[in-house]
């Protein structure tokens, strides 16, 4: 009896847990990209790696998420058409990647701005 009940919880967790998350996932990487695109940020380097950093969170959220919710109501495209399963999962992994390489990268530049820094200010 339990048993029968598990895909249905199964897709409720999805369609409102994941729905929240991809909401506000959304929301809130729209609203970095506003704050970061605004004339006081523009002018450190640091806030184009975070403004490229929540426009991939926004490509990756659609991206993986989207067809989640399509997969609840219609049947699965990756189980029909193998070249799709492969681009998506593919891409799903080389854009996860690409947050997190943004993330080093970010800070990368402020740990060598530090340094220069500390360099110059020891040296005067």
């Amino acid at each position: 009896m339990a048993m029968a009940n598990l895909p249905s919880m199964q897709q409720d967790i999805i369609r409102y847990g994941m729905g929240t998350y991809f909401a506000l996932g959304l929301v809130g990487n729209i609203c970095n990209c506003i704050v970061f695109t605004l004339h006081f940020y523009r002018r450190r380097a640091s806030s184009i790696y975070f403004l490229s950093l929540s426009i991939l969170a926004i490509i990756y959220l659609i991206w993986s998420i989207v067809p989640l919710f399509y997969t609840l109501n219609y049947t699965d495209s990756q189980t029909q058409l193998l070249f799709y399963c492969k681009v998506r999962l593919f891409l799903s992994y080389v854009l996860g990647q690409c947050l997190r390489y943004v993330v080093v990268f970010a800070c990368t530049d402020r740990f060598f701005i530090i340094l220069f820094l500390w360099k110059v200010l020891d040296i005067l």
